[in-house]
């Protein structure tokens, strides 16, 4: 499937949900979820876009072991990421961090939810990570099955044309010390088998149960 029928088939699922308010976007690094969701948000005149990125722990708090783990599960502020999600169900208004990619840090209070904005979307690696518990804040479940292969190959590029490191090599390191191991986390915590729609690039599915 290409992205133009990605979005038509979420806004057609969300038609039929029409109070669906929190949305959660998730799969592995690399499958494409911030491209997904900028693009329904450009469809979707009063969604915001919240990225789970901006909950990453910044760099001066985390060990040098945890810089090289940077982007496991343990690396994020949950706590802080999930109190947040509470409240703007329950208030649907706050401010929330994105994530600076020059500073490679969390920029706070950078994205303004107003009652008037909805959906919002929600995207990230591990919103529905058992061990988080989130599932049931979220409206409607997203996820983006992406060869493996690809995402990483993806990743790699990212790191290196971002800046993030300093050689294709490093890249490459990288994502099998790292970020392979984060998408492996995800796809064996089942976090597929979580959701109400799977958007594969051959075929978009609902998913059962």
């Amino acid at each position: 499937m290409d992205l133009e029928s990605d979005v038509d088939l979420v806004l057609s699922a969300l038609q039929a949900r029409t109070n669906a308010y929190l949305i959660a976007v998730v799969g592995v690094p690399g499958s494409g979820k911030s491209t997904l969701c900028q693009s329904l948000a450009q469809r979707l005149p009063r969604a915001v876009v919240l990225p789970m990125d901006g909950y990453h722990v910044p760099r001066e708090q985390l060990s040098d072991a945890d810089l090289k783990r940077r982007g496991a599960p343990h690396t994020f502020d949950f706590a802080q990421f999930k109190a947040d999600l509470e409240n703007l169900r329950r208030f649907r208004t706050g401010r929330f961090p994105a994530f600076d990619h020059a500073k490679k840090d969390p920029e706070p209070n950078a994205i303004h939810v107003t009652p008037e904005n909805a959906p919002i979307l929600v995207e990230g690696n591990y919103l529905l990570l058992q061990a988080w518990g989130l599932a049931e804040l979220f409206d409607f479940k997203i996820f983006l099955d992406c060869d493996i292969s690809r995402a990483m190959a993806r990743v790699e590029t990212r790191l290196f044309e971002c800046g993030i490191v300093p050689t294709r090599a490093a890249a490459i390191q990288q994502v099998a010390t790292n970020d392979r191991l984060n998408a492996d986390l995800i796809l064996q915590d089942g976090t597929p088998s979580r959701v109400d729609m799977i958007l594969r690039q051959e075929v978009a599915t609902r998913a059962s149960g």
